[in-house]
């Protein structure tokens, strides 16, 4: 079996709050620095992803940001008037329709326009080629949080089955076939090893491999704590003989100790869960402990997807090594 990273289309998808658009970084970046020419997709204009790989809103237009790297936003709206230049040549004629109320009134009121075009904007980077190769070999999309990162994805089949026959249905039937394409597309989920991020997962893992058909990528899951202290060591520092700050000040540290060693035992449990539920390949990434996330901590986010197979060449699988340790 190949790596599911050797792939060309990557969604990070996942509920809000658990890292989401951290992880999409830090896998664009792993890909880059493995020699893979990246793009970085988030599917709003909002921003995080492109600070978080210290670059400015580009919104449609890649951006190259580092070697072998580029960023881009993509609006809904930008993306349909991108696609019907295409389409339309004349530029009077689009200029015409562009400005008509017409057109204003049937893109704020038509249902899922914006994901479909949002999507279809995804599918152009994708299969767009330069020469006799593909633009990128790697195109890591950080989607919305879960329900409405689902809505997108479902969008073009709805589009599909919804139109009859005529340019709407070939384009989406399009996007579709890549979407569902186990040899280019892998939709990642990132979690907590908590008990609602977890349960979300599972279920969103059960509506991406079941309905929508998609091809099922890794479970990352985020922020996990691994430190276990005996209860030995724990009674030493609360019973060492020491006296006004030296002793409050062992407490605070045996109290924090028995705090880590909680969420360890809990992120543990969740992690069974996980295992036991989805057979897909599952990435553990720690939780780091700083004031500020920056520059080192990225760095060792790629570090640890890297270690986890997360950077075979294009196209290609992981050794067998690499991919035992995705589990």
């Amino acid at each position: 079996m190949t790596s599911p990273f050797g792939r060309r289309l990557h969604f990070v998808a996942g509920k809000g709050g658990v890292g989401k658009t951290t992880v999409a970084a830090a896998l664009a970046r792993t890909f880059a620095e493995s020699g893979r020419r990246t793009l970085a997709i988030e599917m709003d204009t909002s921003g995080r992803l492109a600070a978080m790989l210290d670059a400015k809103v580009s919104i449609g237009t890649p951006t190259r940001v580092a070697p072998n790297l580029s960023v881009a936003s993509i609006d809904g709206r930008v993306a349909l008037e991108e696609y019907l230049g295409l389409i339309i040549p004349v530029k009077r004629l689009l200029s015409t329709i562009f400005s008509s109320r017409i057109y204003q009134y049937f893109v704020a009121a038509a249902p899922g326009l914006k994901e479909l075009m949002t999507v279809g904007k995804v599918w152009y980077e994708a299969t767009r080629k330069e020469g006799d190769r593909f633009a990128w070999d790697a195109v890591v999309v950080d989607a919305p949080a879960t329900g409405h990162g689902l809505q997108y994805l479902r969008m073009p089949q709805a589009a599909r089955e919804t139109f009859g026959a005529g340019l709407v249905q070939r384009e989406a039937a399009k996007v579709v076939d890549l979407l569902q394409d186990a040899r280019t597309t892998a939709v990642h989920l990132v979690t907590l090893a908590e008990d609602m991020p977890v349960t979300e997962a599972i279920e969103a893992h059960a509506q991406i491999t079941g309905p929508l058909g998609l091809p099922a990528g890794a479970i990352v899951v985020n922020r996990v704590h691994g430190r276990r202290f005996a209860p030995d060591v724990l009674a030493k520092l609360t019973d060492a003989p020491a006296s006004g700050e030296q002793r409050a000040l062992l407490r605070a540290v045996a109290e924090r100790a028995v705090e880590e060693t909680s969420w360890a035992e809990i992120n543990a449990q969740h992690l069974e869960r996980l295992r036991a539920a989805i057979k897909d390949p599952l990435i553990v990434l720690p939780y780091l402990f700083t004031e500020e996330f920056g520059e080192a901590e990225m760095a060792e986010l790629v570090a640890r997807l890297r270690e986890a197979g997360a950077s075979p060449v294009a196209g290609g699988a992981t050794d067998a090594s690499a991919e035992g340790r995705l589990r």
